[in-house]
């Protein structure tokens, strides 16, 4: 029997764009300062948009928030 070398169903990737914003930890400083440089990196009118940056700024937050085992 030879393997299969297609997929069976197309792959479905997400939209950048379509990422929610993340909820900073109420008076927390760091979630706040977080959240700012989220949508800064998220702006594209901002010299600091970069898409990339904005998605390792949200696992950096879940990180510091508890929600993502980290080394």
């Amino acid at each position: 029997m030879a393997l299969e070398r297609t997929l069976r169903d197309p792959i479905q990737l997400l939209d950048p764009a379509s990422y929610l914003e993340p909820v900073p930890t109420p008076d927390c400083d760091v979630c706040g300062a977080l959240a700012d440089q989220w949508r800064d990196a998220r702006n594209p009118n901002s010299p600091n948009y970069d898409v990339t940056r904005a998605s390792d700024i949200i696992v950096e937050m879940r990180r510091h928030q508890g929600g993502v085992k980290g080394k």
